[in-house]
C-alpha cells in the first residue's frame, strides 16, 4: 500500500491528528496532494495553519514554511523559509506580517518583508541587487547595492554605471547624487529629458543651495526663461589666484581639454580629451589695454583643474576701480578692473552695465549685467 494510501486510512472522514506526522518516500513522487472536487465558485482546496494561543501577543510567529537539505556535512540546513506573524493583535484593528527568507553565507536574511504600511525589499541590508528584466533588457531596472561605497545606484537598462552605454543611473553617493542619462545612437536626435507641463505655465526647474532657491527655469508662453542667468565660458590662461570680477580678454590661441576631468562618482579621472583643442574656445589673460575691445568678461571661478570660469552674459561682480552709477556702462581699465565708460553706446569694448552704483573710489566687486559675451 502506497504512503498517501496508508495516511488516507489513517485519517479517515474528519479524523484529526495531535502529535506529528512525516510522510516519507524514497523517490520524488508528490507525498501530499490537497485536493477539491467542489465545483461551486468558493475557494477550494484549502490549507490553514492555525496558531490557537490563548494569549494572543503582538509579534506573535503564527506560521512558518521551512524548505529543508542537507548541506555537504550532512546538517540539515533551512535553505528558504516563509514566515507569518501577527503584528497587531488589537480586536478591530488586527495586523500581519509575512516575510519570505532565504539563506545567504550561512545565515537567514529577509528578502521581502510585506508590513502593514510598507513592502521591504533586502530589510537588513546586505549586499544584494534588485533586478527587473523587460523583454528586451536583461537589466531595465536594478539597484546595484554594493556601488558607490554600499549605498547603492539605480540602473536604468545598464548593468553597472557607465557613461559611455546606453541607458542611465541615478546615483545615490554619501557626499553626492547626481543623474546621467546616455544615448549612445549619434544618428538619433532625439532629447535625453523631457520636462512636459499640461496645466499653465510655470516653474520646470528650481536650483536650490541650503533648501533656498536660487535659481529656476521656468516657461511663459513660447518663452523660455533661465532665472538668475550668468553665461560661462571655460577657460584657461591665467593663475588660480586671480580675484573673482578681474577683467579678461582673448588672446588668439584656442583653449585645450584639461589632461583631467570630474567623475561621475565626483572624483578626478583621465580625460579622453586630454591635449585637444576646443572648438571656439579662446585663452584668456587678464586684460591689460584700456578700452580692450577683446574683453570676454570676468572672472566668475576655477574648477578642480584650474581653468577658468568666464561670466560673460548675463549679471555678475565686476571688479571697478572709482565711483559708478547704477545704469553706467563700464569697460576695461587696463590693469584686470573695470571703469565707467565715457559714453551710454554699448560698444565692442564695453563689460556690461552698472545695476547698484557705488561711490568709493577705490577697486570693488560691483554688481552687474554683462554684455560682453
Amino acid at each position: 500500500m502506497s504512503k498517501a494510501a496508508e495516511l488516507a486510512n489513517l485519517l479517515g472522514a474528519g479524523a484529526t491528528i495531535n502529535d506529528g506526522t512525516t510522510i516519507t518516500t524514497d523517490d520524488n513522487t508528490t507525498q501530499l496532494t490537497l485536493k477539491s472536487t467542489d465545483a461551486d465558485g468558493s475557494s477550494g482546496p484549502l490549507l490553514d495553519l492555525t496558531r490557537d494561543s490563548a494569549s494572543p501577543a503582538d509579534g506573535d510567529v503564527t506560521g512558518i514554511i521551512r524548505f529543508r537539505a542537507d548541506n555537504d556535512a550532512g546538517e540539515v540546513t533551512t535553505t528558504g523559509q516563509i514566515v507569518s506573524l501577527l503584528n497587531d493583535a488589537s480586536d478591530g484593528t488586527e495586523a500581519g506580517e509575512l516575510k519570505i527568507e532565504t539563506m545567504i553565507s550561512g545565515s537567514a536574511q529577509p528578502r521581502i518583508d510585506i508590513l502593514p504600511t510598507e513592502t521591504v525589499f533586502n530589510q537588513s541590508g546586505v549586499n544584494v541587487d534588485f533586478r527587473i528584466e523587460s523583454d528586451a533588457l536583461e537589466n531595465c531596472f536594478k539597484v546595484d547595492a554594493s556601488a558607490d561605497s554600499g549605498y547603492g545606484t539605480v540602473l536604468f537598462g545598464q548593468t553597472v554605471a557607465n557613461s559611455s552605454a546606453n541607458g542611465g543611473y541615478f546615483s545615490l553617493g554619501q557626499n553626492y547624487a547626481h543623474l546621467l542619462v546616455c544615448n549612445t545612437q549619434t544618428s538619433n536626435a532625439n532629447a535625453l529629458l523631457y520636462f512636459n507641463r499640461h496645466g499653465s505655465d510655470g516653474t520646470y526647474v528650481e536650483f536650490r543651495q541650503a533648501s533656498s532657491t536660487e535659481g529656476s527655469i521656468s516657461v511663459s508662453g513660447s518663452t523660455v526663461s533661465y532665472n538668475g542667468f550668468s553665461g560661462l565660458h571655460e577657460s584657461s590662461g591665467i593663475a588660480t589666484n586671480t580675484p573673482i570680477g578681474t577683467v579678461v580678454s582673448t588672446i588668439d590661441e584656442l583653449d585645450v581639454y584639461s589632461a583631467k576631468q570630474n567623475s561621475e562618482s565626483g572624483e578626478e579621472e583621465d580625460s579622453p580629451k586630454a591635449g585637444q583643442t576646443r572648438a571656439d574656445h579662446a585663452k584668456v589673460k587678464v586684460s591689460d589695454t584700456a578700452g580692450d575691445k577683446a574683453v570676454y568678461g570676468v572672472v566668475s571661478s576655477f574648477n578642480a583643474q584650474g581653468k577658468v570660469n568666464v561670466a560673460s552674459v548675463g549679471i555678475g561682480s565686476v571688479r571697478v576701480t572709482g565711483a559708478c552709477e547704477k545704469g553706467d556702462l563700464l569697460e576695461s581699465n587696463g590693469d584686470g578692473t573695470a571703469k565707467v565708460q565715457s559714453d551710454d553706446i554699448v560698444r565692442s569694448k564695453t563689460i556690461g552695465k552698472v545695476t547698484i552704483g557705488n561711490s568709493n573710489t577705490g577697486v570693488k566687486l560691483v554688481s552687474c549685467v554683462l554684455y560682453c559675451g
